[in-house]
Protein backbone atom coordinates (compact mmCIF):
# COMPACT_ATOMS: atom_id res chain seq x y z
CA UNK A 1 0.00 0.00 0.00
CA UNK A 2 1.39 3.45 -0.87
CA UNK A 3 2.42 5.60 2.07
CA UNK A 4 -0.11 8.43 2.39
CA UNK A 5 0.98 12.04 2.68
CA UNK A 6 0.94 13.57 6.13
CA UNK A 7 -1.69 15.94 4.73
CA UNK A 8 -3.67 13.28 2.84
CA UNK A 9 -6.79 13.88 4.92
CA UNK A 10 -6.46 17.61 5.51
CA UNK A 11 -9.81 19.10 6.52
CA UNK A 12 -11.67 15.83 5.89
CA UNK A 13 -14.31 15.14 8.55
CA UNK A 14 -14.01 11.59 9.87
CA UNK A 15 -16.59 9.93 12.12
CA UNK A 16 -15.46 6.88 14.14
CA UNK A 17 -18.39 5.14 15.82
CA UNK A 18 -16.57 3.56 18.77
CA UNK A 19 -13.55 5.05 20.51
CA UNK A 20 -13.60 2.23 23.05
CA UNK A 21 -12.71 -0.18 20.25
CA UNK A 22 -8.88 -0.37 20.01
CA UNK A 23 -9.05 -0.36 16.21
CA UNK A 24 -11.33 2.66 16.26
CA UNK A 25 -8.99 4.54 18.56
CA UNK A 26 -5.97 3.69 16.40
CA UNK A 27 -7.77 4.86 13.24
CA UNK A 28 -8.74 8.12 14.94
CA UNK A 29 -5.10 8.78 15.87
CA UNK A 30 -3.77 8.00 12.40
CA UNK A 31 -6.38 10.17 10.68
CA UNK A 32 -5.69 13.02 13.10
CA UNK A 33 -1.96 12.78 12.35
CA UNK A 34 -2.81 13.16 8.67
CA UNK A 35 -4.88 16.29 9.14
CA UNK A 36 -8.45 15.02 9.49
CA UNK A 37 -11.06 16.50 11.78
CA UNK A 38 -12.05 13.55 13.95
CA UNK A 39 -15.26 12.84 15.84
CA UNK A 40 -15.28 9.74 18.02
CA UNK A 41 -18.31 8.11 19.55
CA UNK A 42 -18.18 6.74 23.09
CA UNK A 43 -20.87 4.91 24.99
CA UNK A 44 -19.60 6.75 28.07
CA UNK A 45 -17.21 9.67 28.40
CA UNK A 46 -14.98 8.14 31.08
CA UNK A 47 -11.73 9.59 32.44
CA UNK A 48 -9.80 7.26 30.13
CA UNK A 49 -11.81 8.41 27.14
CA UNK A 50 -11.18 12.03 28.05
CA UNK A 51 -7.44 11.27 28.01
CA UNK A 52 -7.80 9.66 24.58
CA UNK A 53 -9.60 12.77 23.30
CA UNK A 54 -6.92 15.03 24.77
CA UNK A 55 -4.29 12.94 22.97
CA UNK A 56 -6.09 13.59 19.67
CA UNK A 57 -6.41 17.30 20.39
CA UNK A 58 -2.72 17.54 21.29
CA UNK A 59 -1.92 16.48 17.73
CA UNK A 60 -3.26 19.84 16.63
CA UNK A 61 -6.41 18.54 15.02
CA UNK A 62 -10.00 19.46 15.67
CA UNK A 63 -11.17 16.44 17.65
CA UNK A 64 -14.37 15.90 19.56
CA UNK A 65 -16.08 13.08 21.43
CA UNK A 66 -19.81 12.39 21.46
CA UNK A 67 -21.46 10.28 24.15
CA UNK A 68 -24.02 8.09 22.39
CA UNK A 69 -25.20 4.49 22.43
CA UNK A 70 -25.07 3.84 18.69
CA UNK A 71 -26.64 0.41 19.09
CA UNK A 72 -29.90 2.38 19.27
CA UNK A 73 -31.52 4.51 16.57
CA UNK A 74 -31.64 7.45 18.97
CA UNK A 75 -27.90 7.10 19.68
CA UNK A 76 -27.08 6.89 15.96
CA UNK A 77 -29.05 10.07 15.34
CA UNK A 78 -27.33 11.81 18.24
CA UNK A 79 -23.83 10.89 17.03
CA UNK A 80 -24.47 12.11 13.48
CA UNK A 81 -26.49 15.11 14.66
CA UNK A 82 -23.65 16.32 16.91
CA UNK A 83 -21.22 15.87 14.01
CA UNK A 84 -23.51 17.97 11.82
CA UNK A 85 -23.60 20.69 14.48
CA UNK A 86 -19.80 20.74 14.65
CA UNK A 87 -18.87 20.51 10.98
CA UNK A 88 -21.97 20.29 8.81
CA UNK A 89 -20.54 17.42 6.78
CA UNK A 90 -19.00 13.93 6.91
CA UNK A 91 -16.37 12.70 4.44
CA UNK A 92 -15.31 9.45 6.08
CA UNK A 93 -17.15 6.94 8.27
CA UNK A 94 -15.72 3.98 10.17
CA UNK A 95 -18.20 1.60 11.80
CA UNK A 96 -16.35 -0.43 14.44
CA UNK A 97 -18.69 -1.08 17.37
CA UNK A 98 -18.47 -4.72 18.48
CA UNK A 99 -20.17 -6.92 21.07
CA UNK A 100 -19.61 -10.60 21.70
CA UNK A 101 -21.43 -12.64 24.33
CA UNK A 102 -19.87 -15.43 26.38
CA UNK A 103 -23.10 -17.42 26.13
CA UNK A 104 -23.11 -20.77 24.38
CA UNK A 105 -25.61 -21.40 21.58
CA UNK A 106 -27.91 -23.21 24.03
CA UNK A 107 -27.67 -20.37 26.58
CA UNK A 108 -28.42 -17.45 24.25
CA UNK A 109 -31.46 -15.49 25.37
CA UNK A 110 -33.55 -13.11 23.32
CA UNK A 111 -31.85 -10.18 25.11
CA UNK A 112 -28.37 -11.47 24.23
CA UNK A 113 -29.48 -12.05 20.64
CA UNK A 114 -30.81 -8.50 20.38
CA UNK A 115 -27.74 -6.96 22.05
CA UNK A 116 -25.36 -8.79 19.69
CA UNK A 117 -27.15 -7.74 16.51
CA UNK A 118 -27.82 -4.23 17.82
CA UNK A 119 -24.11 -3.62 18.43
CA UNK A 120 -22.70 -5.42 15.41
CA UNK A 121 -25.26 -4.71 12.68
CA UNK A 122 -27.93 -2.27 13.80
CA UNK A 123 -25.34 0.34 14.82
CA UNK A 124 -23.63 0.27 11.41
CA UNK A 125 -26.97 0.27 9.58
CA UNK A 126 -28.50 3.27 11.31
CA UNK A 127 -25.32 5.35 11.74
CA UNK A 128 -24.65 4.88 8.03
CA UNK A 129 -28.23 5.77 7.13
CA UNK A 130 -27.98 8.99 9.15
CA UNK A 131 -24.48 9.80 7.93
CA UNK A 132 -25.31 9.42 4.22
CA UNK A 133 -27.39 12.58 4.47
CA UNK A 134 -24.20 14.52 5.26
CA UNK A 135 -21.94 12.48 2.98
CA UNK A 136 -23.87 12.66 -0.28
CA UNK A 137 -22.86 16.28 -0.85
CA UNK A 138 -19.16 15.44 -0.49
CA UNK A 139 -17.04 14.69 -3.58
CA UNK A 140 -15.54 11.34 -2.50
CA UNK A 141 -17.33 9.89 0.55
CA UNK A 142 -15.98 6.63 1.94
CA UNK A 143 -17.26 4.09 4.47
CA UNK A 144 -15.30 1.25 6.09
CA UNK A 145 -16.88 -1.41 8.29
CA UNK A 146 -14.64 -3.37 10.66
CA UNK A 147 -15.57 -7.06 10.96
CA UNK A 148 -14.06 -10.27 12.31
CA UNK A 149 -12.37 -12.64 9.87
CA UNK A 150 -13.97 -15.54 11.82
CA UNK A 151 -10.81 -17.57 11.31
CA UNK A 152 -10.47 -19.37 14.64
CA UNK A 153 -12.42 -22.40 15.91
CA UNK A 154 -13.87 -20.23 18.68
CA UNK A 155 -15.17 -17.54 16.34
CA UNK A 156 -16.40 -20.00 13.72
CA UNK A 157 -18.42 -21.92 16.32
CA UNK A 158 -19.88 -18.79 17.90
CA UNK A 159 -23.11 -18.98 15.90
CA UNK A 160 -24.63 -15.69 16.98
CA UNK A 161 -21.49 -13.57 16.66
CA UNK A 162 -20.54 -15.18 13.33
CA UNK A 163 -24.02 -14.52 11.99
CA UNK A 164 -23.83 -10.85 12.94
CA UNK A 165 -20.44 -10.47 11.25
CA UNK A 166 -21.67 -12.16 8.08
CA UNK A 167 -24.66 -9.82 8.09
CA UNK A 168 -22.32 -6.83 8.35
CA UNK A 169 -20.37 -8.09 5.34
CA UNK A 170 -23.68 -8.38 3.49
CA UNK A 171 -24.53 -4.79 4.45
CA UNK A 172 -21.15 -3.65 3.12
CA UNK A 173 -21.66 -5.27 -0.26
CA UNK A 174 -25.27 -4.12 -0.57
CA UNK A 175 -24.41 -0.51 0.24
CA UNK A 176 -21.52 -0.59 -2.23
CA UNK A 177 -23.92 -1.72 -4.95
CA UNK A 178 -26.80 0.62 -4.10
CA UNK A 179 -25.25 3.96 -3.09
CA UNK A 180 -24.38 6.57 -5.75
CA UNK A 181 -21.25 5.86 -7.77
CA UNK A 182 -19.03 8.36 -5.98
CA UNK A 183 -19.39 6.41 -2.70
CA UNK A 184 -16.87 3.74 -1.75
CA UNK A 185 -17.96 1.16 0.84
CA UNK A 186 -15.57 -1.58 1.94
CA UNK A 187 -14.79 -3.70 4.99
CA UNK A 188 -11.69 -4.85 6.83
CA UNK A 189 -11.89 -8.39 8.22
CA UNK A 190 -9.47 -8.61 11.14
CA UNK A 191 -7.92 -11.99 11.95
CA UNK A 192 -8.31 -13.37 15.47
CA UNK A 193 -5.54 -15.93 15.10
CA UNK A 194 -2.63 -15.93 17.50
CA UNK A 195 0.73 -14.86 16.17
CA UNK A 196 2.36 -18.08 14.93
CA UNK A 197 5.80 -16.69 15.74
CA UNK A 198 4.93 -16.84 19.41
CA UNK A 199 3.65 -20.42 19.41
CA UNK A 200 5.58 -22.63 21.80
CA UNK A 201 6.83 -19.84 24.04
CA UNK A 202 6.64 -20.28 27.78
CA UNK A 203 3.12 -19.13 28.68
CA UNK A 204 4.34 -18.09 32.13
CA UNK A 205 6.77 -15.60 30.59
CA UNK A 206 5.16 -14.66 27.28
CA UNK A 207 1.48 -14.07 26.71
CA UNK A 208 0.60 -15.01 23.11
CA UNK A 209 -0.40 -12.09 20.94
CA UNK A 210 -3.92 -12.47 19.57
CA UNK A 211 -4.66 -11.20 16.07
CA UNK A 212 -3.17 -8.26 14.24
CA UNK A 213 -2.00 -5.16 16.08
CA UNK A 214 -4.35 -2.20 16.32
CA UNK A 215 -1.95 0.08 14.44
CA UNK A 216 -1.50 -2.37 11.56
CA UNK A 217 -5.26 -2.85 11.22
CA UNK A 218 -5.73 0.91 11.34
CA UNK A 219 -3.28 1.37 8.45
CA UNK A 220 -5.44 -0.87 6.27
CA UNK A 221 -8.59 1.00 7.28
CA UNK A 222 -6.92 4.33 6.56
CA UNK A 223 -5.78 3.01 3.17
CA UNK A 224 -9.40 2.20 2.26
CA UNK A 225 -10.36 5.74 3.27
CA UNK A 226 -7.64 7.25 1.10
CA UNK A 227 -7.55 8.31 -2.54
CA UNK A 228 -5.26 5.35 -3.32
CA UNK A 229 -8.20 2.95 -2.81
CA UNK A 230 -10.51 4.75 -5.24
CA UNK A 231 -10.93 1.61 -7.39
CA UNK A 232 -12.08 -0.56 -4.47
CA UNK A 233 -15.78 -0.85 -3.73
CA UNK A 234 -17.70 -3.65 -2.01
CA UNK A 235 -14.44 -5.39 -1.10
CA UNK A 236 -13.63 -7.27 2.10
CA UNK A 237 -9.92 -6.99 2.86
CA UNK A 238 -8.80 -9.75 5.19
CA UNK A 239 -5.73 -8.99 7.29
CA UNK A 240 -3.71 -11.10 9.73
Amino acid sequence: MPAPSIHAFAEKVALITDGDNPFGRAVALQLALQGAYVIVGFSQISAENKRALAELQNLGTLANAVEADVSTVEGAKRLVGETENMFGRIDLLVNCLKFRSDSTFEEITEDVYAKTFDANLKSAFFVTREAIRLMKTRPKPKIVNVVSALDTPESESDVLYASSQSALIGLTKSLAASLPGKFRVNAVAVSEKKDARETGLDAELFRPKTGISEDDAARTIVYLLSAEAIALNGQILRIQ
